[in-house]
């Protein structure tokens, strides 16, 4: 059977009336008759309803979906994927931005690979507010080599998409590999369902993984505390998440070294963050529980746990000040309901 797009854009969303609208007056300027967007409002509290019916009302080929409760974040994930009638899907954060005439590079690439199983789309970081690519800042130990590649070698894979894996806007899934997937509610509560479903993608068919190592996405980038346990969801969880991929045929040593190097990176943002504010979110605990086998982790993270709430704050001042923090977003993560 013919698929009725070539891509499904799904975007899930709780209470994002504050980013929405950046990410989307972009995005459905470029899209033509091969793409399909679904907007699924997990029964947001805010403005997002009556901004998403304003968008409808302009854009006709907008689906926008409203759950009547908050069904939590990895099922409005699930339902995004099965809403799904593009040959592809691709789930897109309401705090992200699809870079100006990135969209057609992108459908141009999944025109000419045909059943490429994952694709990873490269991103650029911009602090509260999107401006445009030549304002958002490459990420440490991202590849910027301008290529875009089709390969069956999950370590040459991982040597681009590592740096987000895990990040949702960044990837792309055949759909009918995800209808292939047994039970993907086995996932929910892993706080990492949408990257397990992009490793069984990834193990689809040919096993075919695609690369564009251009920038496409922008990432927000904000300056406000977690609404969620940094050491349990970016440390256990994500360690699970990892031993899963060895599973299903990734490199060990590989993801070794991306896991200690991403505790290490993003542990110790959210540690000073919240020493500075007085909010306490993270567990060290937890941290240290999936590290101390890494004695990398000693060196370059531990220390951290040991600063005083002052060089915190002042820290924090000082970094605010050069990113010209302003506007002080809060990002809502789907709600605090479980999935």
């Amino acid at each position: 059977m013919k698929d009725k797009y070539l891509l499904t854009i799904a975007i899930p969303t709780y209470n994002g009336s504050k980013t929405i609208l950046n990410m989307l007056d972009r995005l459905l300027l470029e899209c033509d008759e091969r793409v399909q967007v679904i907007i699924s409002d997990n029964a947001s509290t805010d403005e997002t309803e009556q901004l998403m019916r304003d968008r409808k009302a302009k854009y006709t080929f907008v689906n926008y979906v409203r759950n009547e409760k908050n069904i939590g974040p990895d099922s409005n994930f699930l339902q995004c994927m099965r809403l799904a009638e593009g040959k592809y899907t691709w789930l897109l954060s309401d705090d992200d931005i699809l870079m100006e005439g990135k969209l057609k590079i992108i459908l141009d690439f999944l025109a000419r690979n045909d059943d490429c199983s994952l694709l990873y789309l490269n991103a650029k970081g911009f602090h509260e507010t999107y401006v445009d690519e030549e304002h958002c800042e490459f990420y440490e130990r991202a590849v910027y080599d301008g290529r875009e590649f089709v390969t069956f070698d999950k370590k040459v894979f991982m040597q681009y998409a590592g740096r987000m894996w895990g990040f949702l806007s960044c990837f792309i899934f055949l759909t009918r590999a995800f209808q292939a997937i047994e039970q993907p509610e086995r996932f929910k509560k892993t706080y990492w369902l949408q990257s397990y479903i992009h490793v069984l993608c990834a193990d689809y068919g040919e096993k075919r993984l695609g690369v564009i190592s251009q920038p496409c996405i922008g990432a927000g980038i904000y300056s406000n505390v977690s609404n969620f346990d940094s050491g349990m969801v970016d440390g256990v969880y994500y360690r699970q998440l990892l031993n899963f991929c060895v599973q299903h045929g990734f490199d060990k040593r590989q993801l070794d070294n991306l896991f200690v190097w991403r505790i290490c990176f993003i542990f110790k943002r959210s540690l000073i963050k919240e020493r500075a504010s007085g909010i306490k979110r993270s567990s060290v605990l937890n941290v240290i529980k999936c590290t101390w086998r890494y004695p990398a982790a000693w060196v370059s993270l531990y220390p951290y746990f040991f600063l005083p709430p002052i060089v915190c704050r002042i820290a924090v001042n000082i970094n605010n000040r050069i990113k010209g923090y302003k506007n002080r977003t809060t990002v809502s993560r789907q709600g605090d309901v479980a999935g």
